[in-house]
């Protein structure tokens, strides 16, 4: 019998308002503790993921990080990661140079930094990203670029220069008022799939008998990325996780997305099953087997309870 996954959104899909219902925290629990396995699926990073997890004592079994350009384990340590190539974030920054509505972050595994700001950001979001000056970018490995805009025309330039200058290196994806840049072989479908075939397969280190953890690690992904809403050409970046699952071959494992946005529109497109919520764009809706009210509800289904 197969293994049963499901791969969750955290904004907009788990968390409201900076927090997570306890409903949907009480199912994924049950979710869990049944043998299945629950995989956070986001834009956010190390830190950012730990913002919100780690204060509700959320447990999991596997987070993809960055749309997709991070791996990390339950214990959000890092297991697979690809950057951006040089250049992008200064070219990015050039680009929205002098632009009103505009706010440019940077992501690593370090440290979130806030680097350009016409929006006026709140407090509460500078305890997430720390304000920063170009300068402190000299040297510094990041993984993603998250841009917020008010303008819509702003936002659309943005995402057509990007992917005339940087097809096949750097991806922008659309999330509600945000764009976020990862690396092109980088989505959140590609690093589900990618952790799925880990899942089913031996670590590499176990194969051939060595100890640790196996061929996670870190390095750039080559390959053609993805249109900045669309669904083409994906491919699993940079070689296997090296879980250490176990030798010899394990049951297939079964696959549930449930997200609310377009960069989800990959993540429901590797999946078995895809589910939208109610308030998601149209475009994404029809990605999907349907849509569920929430993560408990779909949580509920799955193990025959009834919905409320």
């Amino acid at each position: 019998m197969p293994r049963r996954l499901i791969s969750t959104d955290l904004d907009g899909t788990i968390v409201f308002n900076g927090t997570i219902s306890l409903r949907d925290r009480e199912a994924m629990a049950r979710w869990r503790a049944a043998g299945n396995l629950l995989v956070i699926n986001t834009g956010r990073s190390v830190s950012a993921l730990e913002h919100v997890v780690v204060p509700m004592g959320l447990e999991f079994d596997n987070a993809i990080l960055y749309t997709g350009a991070a791996i990390v384990d339950e214990d959000i340590r890092v297991r697979y990661s690809t950057a951006l190539p040089a250049g992008v974030v200064e070219d990015i920054l050039d680009f929205v140079e002098g632009a009103p509505g505009v706010t440019v972050f940077t992501t690593g595994l370090d440290e979130d930094l806030l680097v350009y700001d016409t929006i006026g950001s709140g407090s509460e979001l500078l305890t997430l990203f720390r304000p920063a000056t170009r300068r402190e970018l000299d040297g510094r490995e990041v993984i993603g670029v998250p841009m917020r805009f008010t303008d819509p025309e702003m936002a659309a330039r943005t995402e057509t220069y990007l992917h005339r200058r940087w097809e096949g290196q750097a991806v922008g994806f659309r999330n509600q008022d945000f764009i976020d840049v990862v690396p092109a072989s980088a989505s959140k479908g590609a690093g589900l799939r990618q952790l799925v075939a880990s899942l089913a397969e031996p670590s590499i280190g176990e194969a051939i008998g060595v100890s640790g953890e196996g061929a996670f690690g870190t390095g750039v992904a080559g390959g053609a990325g993805e249109a900045a809403t669309g669904v083409a050409g994906e491919a699993a970046a940079g070689g296997s996780l090296g879980l250490g699952v176990g030798s010899g071959p394990l049951e297939p494992v079964e696959t549930w997305s449930i997200g609310d946005s377009w960069n989800d529109i990959s993540m429901h497109a590797a999946a078995d099953h895809s589910y939208a919520l109610p308030w998601s764009p149209p475009e994404v809706v029809a990605q999907c087997d349907g849509t569920v009210s929430s993560l408990a509800d779909l949580i509920d289904s799955l193990m025959g309870r009834p919905t409320l």
